[in-house]
């Protein structure tokens, strides 16, 4: 059992983890049952992403030594990924027993119930995370979430921020903070943000997304406006796509499927615009728009337009 138990590991220092699972699996055929092999077994199906294994490996490890928080710790973060939020808090709660003064189990606990949309349940763990370690950046990080979904901008800024602090090399935090301070109008400081995100992102997936957002921001400053638009040659038409609109289909498919704009296939994406530099009647148009809202059909000269303020 001891050779086979090598072999695993010398198979999984080689990143051969379906060999090193197989060399474990005979191991525990051949009589290896303890809980620090179970766990090891565990770890590298769940490198395998085989989640199921890995849970049923785990539970077994609990029968052979209930008194282990982080075995109870990882069923219930598998139990999450699974979206199976009554077996994560079982397994976190049963966590927290054996360890209560962990703040990452608490974090953890907040962090199912507001992937179940159980806020209040959540608010009370994440403020129980932050007495226990109130430098804890992820207990920080599912608050300033939580505060985002509640739409509390500034609490939600105040805990991104101290995750910045914590970590001050946080990509999510930075952006999180920007994005925040943009949709409270405070475009001088979320421009400051993005630009230390945009730092931070070099050579990762969403450094362009960053770099959008950051001209987004300095079209807001010089006063330029963006919209999208559908345009159609008759009035009948444009209530017939305004029709879908309000039954929920997506504006920039009914933008491709029916705008005869050269922009139909961007959504009809504008991009940012002053004064000016579209026609009157389509500015004045966006102007009389609130944020989001779409207009009734408007004449134009080219035809009929759906219009919606995107800014």
């Amino acid at each position: 059992m001891v050779q086979l138990a090598q072999q695993a590991e010398e198979l999984a220092a080689k990143g051969q983890v379906g060999a090193a699972i197989a060399e474990y699996e005979k191991a525990l055929a051949a009589g290896a049952g303890s809980a620090r092999v179970l766990n090891r077994l565990a770890g590298l199906y769940l490198q395998a992403e085989d989640l199921e294994k890995g849970a049923a490996t785990l539970r077994r490890s609990l029968r052979e030594n209930p008194a282990q928080p982080q075995v109870c710790f990882e069923l219930a973060k598998i139990f999450q990924a699974k979206d199976q939020p009554d077996s994560a808090v079982l397994y976190a709660e049963q966590a927290r027993r054996l360890d209560p003064k962990s703040s990452a189990v608490s974090t953890l606990i907040g962090a199912v119930h507001l992937q179940a949309g159980r806020f209040s349940e959540a608010r009370i763990a994440f403020d129980q995370a932050l007495k226990l370690d109130a430098r804890n950046p992820e207990a920080h990080r599912f608050l300033g979430l939580y505060y985002t979904e509640l739409d509390s901008l500034q609490q939600a800024i105040d805990h991104f921020q101290q995750v910045a602090l914590i970590q001050p090399e946080d990509l999510e935090a930075h952006n999180n903070i920007a994005f925040l301070l943009a949709r409270q109008h405070r475009y001088t400081e979320a421009l400051s943000s993005y630009e230390k995100a945009e730092q931070l992102a070099r050579g990762s997936g969403i450094l362009q997304a960053i770099q959008r957002n950051k001209e987004a921001v300095k079209a807001l400053m010089a006063g330029k406006m963006r919209a999208r638009f559908i345009l159609v040659e008759t009035q009948v038409q444009a209530a017939e796509v305004l029709q879908k609109l309000k039954q929920g289909e997506d504006f920039a498919t009914l933008a491709a499927r029916f705008s005869k704009a050269a922009n139909a296939q961007d959504g009809g994406d504008t991009g940012f615009f002053g004064t000016g530099e579209l026609m009157e009647a389509f500015e004045k148009a966006v102007l009389q728009l609130e944020i989001g809202q779409t207009s009734e059909p408007v004449p134009l000269p080219l035809g009929v337009a759906i219009i919606q303020r995107l800014n």
